[in-house]
């Protein structure tokens, strides 16, 4: 890898979102008390992100498991690039998951002392997995193992990246008490995310020339999935009685999908901006729109319904978690096209 690799504008933006997120997750680990949270309010634009970089991180995963286990040759030949990219962005949301638990001695409880019947533990668990998993395959790929096993490793990556993503969901579906949460839905919704989010993200790292077509009808196909749940769940908000139902699915989030559905061919790396953007606001408008109804006494130290904004510290988490994602990535892809001409073609 050459030196001169890492002086380019992509580079810039990178350190400068690297710095940036550091200052305020430095803060918030050694200070503490920086984020816009609450005890009516306690789930917010950081743990958003790390949702939104896994969810996407397990729709690469997937992508990447059943073009290999169907011998697609468009997958297959960008494999290494594609385990690179789905690790790299779960590692940027499991240190956007360690700034928002605000002290690294939670981080330590959170792993040292498991609690079996929480689906959060699961779901942090299954997510550690599939990373060993992603690097497994990857150094094998490195080292030249191909071989029966690969085949397992991909079954197990799927199996696991599928479990994880639904037990995201979860993890807010069998919330007690939150009207917006509770139900399967969460779960499909976050699947549908994942699907939606990873295709984007695979088309807006696509090297500059031909982009495979399979990207393309995969990026419009998990759009049109996902405003269909959308209007199916906008439907069932419009008429629903359920006491205390906020909803949180608007038009505006159905329309750039339902645009990236039909005609997301035209201006691919368009489309994938704009459904990544608009995966992250479905993510962030569903957590918080369950907790904006305070419970209990808290009520009359917040209000009945609360507002929320990210304030600066909270913006800084998402750049981070981002950063740290697209810093691997580079690392990963410039160190794969020094050793090999072929890389990412």
């Amino acid at each position: 890898m050459q030196l001169r690799n890492f002086f380019t504008p992509t580079w810039a933006v990178i350190a400068a979102g690297l710095l940036f997120g550091a200052y305020f997750a430095i803060g918030e680990l050694s200070v503490g008390g920086m984020l816009a949270t609450n005890n009516g309010m306690i789930w917010t634009l950081p743990l958003v992100t790390y949702i939104f970089l896994a969810l996407m991180s397990t729709g690469v995963s997937i992508v990447l498991c059943h073009g290999t286990l169907t011998q697609r040759d468009e997958i297959m030949r960008q494999q290494r690039s594609l385990l690179v990219l789905a690790a790299s962005l779960l590692i940027g949301g499991f240190v956007a998951l360690g700034t928002e638990l605000g002290s690294p001695l939670h981080l330590f409880w959170l792993v040292f002392s498991p609690n079996l019947t929480s689906p959060i533990w699961y779901m942090g668990t299954l997510y550690s997995i599939e990373l060993v998993l992603l690097l497994v395959k990857l150094v094998r790929d490195l080292q030249g193992h191909h071989g029966r096993i690969d085949q397992s490793l991909t079954w197990a990556t799927l199996g696991v990246a599928v479990a994880a993503a639904l037990m995201l969901g979860a993890v807010f579906g069998t919330v007690t008490g939150r009207a917006d949460f509770h139900g399967l839905h969460a779960s499909i919704l976050t699947l549908t995310a994942a699907l939606a989010s990873g295709a984007a993200v695979i088309v807006l790292t696509q090297p500059s020339g031909g982009l495979p077509q399979i990207y393309i009808r995969a990026l419009r196909g998990f759009s049109a999935l996902m405003a269909i749940l959308l209007t199916l769940r906008w439907g069932y908000e419009v008429h629903s009685s359920v006491v205390d139902l906020q909803g949180w699915v608007t038009v505006w989030m159905i329309a750039p999908l339902a645009v990236v559905a039909l005609f997301g061919g035209r201006l691919p790396r368009t489309a994938a901006a704009l459904v990544a953007a608009v995966s992250l606001w479905v993510v962030l408008a569903f957590v918080i729109t369950g907790q904006m109804v305070t419970l209990g006494p808290m009520a009359t130290w917040y209000g009945a319904v609360q507002a929320y904004r990210p304030n600066l510290a909270e913006v800084g988490i998402l750049v981070l978690g981002i950063a740290v994602a697209a810093a691997l990535f580079q690392l990963g892809r410039q160190a794969w096209l020094s050793s090999s001409p072929q890389a990412g073609r």
